[in-house]
């Protein structure tokens, strides 16, 4: 199973949506990314052409241009003071806060020794469909950076895990049911729901629905009632009875609340 890591919140920030714009500090930014790209890109230069003379004599003067903007920016914008200011959200706390996303977002960083700078940015609306899809724990979303092993990793849920070797290389499809496999054993509160087929010990019968429907079910509905958004007294439901040709597929299968349940059978 993949791993988890501390990838989501080691040292990562998002400017909060609710703090006031600060011209200052998009002006601080934007020199910083300027900045810190040209002297990343001048240092993989040189990894390639490490005997040219130009590219060495540039790599020394960002150098030196570096180590004065973090000098002056020092104690700004590193982390002991980005922690304690309102207006940066670790990136947990932002995805919870937030969710679901709607807006373009960068992802932050900064540690111990480099102030605050952009590490990613995510500006493609799909791609915030997808992202809110993870955090839903409907389906993994491949972070941009690998993981402490230097594996590919995927955002699911609450955090970011790493892959196993044995686990990369593997399609959407396959890695889709490696995550819900993952969620299985992490027994799922679709398990506790009430009623006789809600529960993993139910015994399969002409109402039964299996565990992995149940899985896809209580995803989509995202643990709410399909009529009225609900969380109380929860059970899965036949949309049509098995008698008259519906069947335990998920696409045939919805979660209602106990009011709703009984509105549909006409019980009042």
């Amino acid at each position: 199973m993949p791993t988890k890591t501390r990838m989501l919140d080691d040292g990562n920030f998002v400017y909060s949506p609710d703090a006031p714009q600060d011209a200052t500090f998009f002006e601080y930014l934007d020199l910083a990314d300027r900045l810190l790209g040209e002297w990343r890109k001048v240092g993989e230069a040189c990894e390639r052409l490490p005997f040219s003379p130009e590219l060495g004599e540039r790599k020394k003067e960002l150098d030196r241009a570096v180590g004065g903007f973090v000098e002056s920016f020092r104690s700004h914008y590193t982390i002991k003071r980005v922690r304690q200011d309102p207006a940066f959200l670790p990136a947990s706390r932002f995805f919870a806060q937030h969710r679901p996303l709607r807006e373009p977002f960068s992802i932050l960083h900064c540690n111990l020794e480099m102030p605050l700078h952009t590490v990613h940015a995510f500006r493609d609306y799909g791609d915030l469909a997808r992202i809110n899809g993870a955090l839903d724990e409907d389906t993994p979303f491949p972070w941009w950076q690998s993981g402490p092993h230097d594996r590919p990793c995927y955002l699911f849920g609450d955090c970011v895990w790493e892959l196993k070797s044995s686990e990369t290389g593997q399609s959407d499809k396959g890695l889709g049911l490696l995550f819900v496999q993952m969620t299985e054993t992490h027994q799922p509160s679709h398990d506790r729901v009430g009623g006789g087929y809600a529960t993993s010990t139910a015994t399969p019968g002409a109402d039964y629905v299996p565990e992995k429907v149940r899985l896809l079910v209580w995803r989509r509905s995202r643990g709410k009632c399909a009529k009225c958004g609900g969380r109380e007294g929860l059970d899965f439901d036949f949309i049509r009875p098995m008698q008259r040709g519906g069947t335990a597929a998920p696409e045939d299968v919805q979660l209602l609340c106990g009011d709703c349940l009984r509105q549909k059978s006409g019980v009042v």
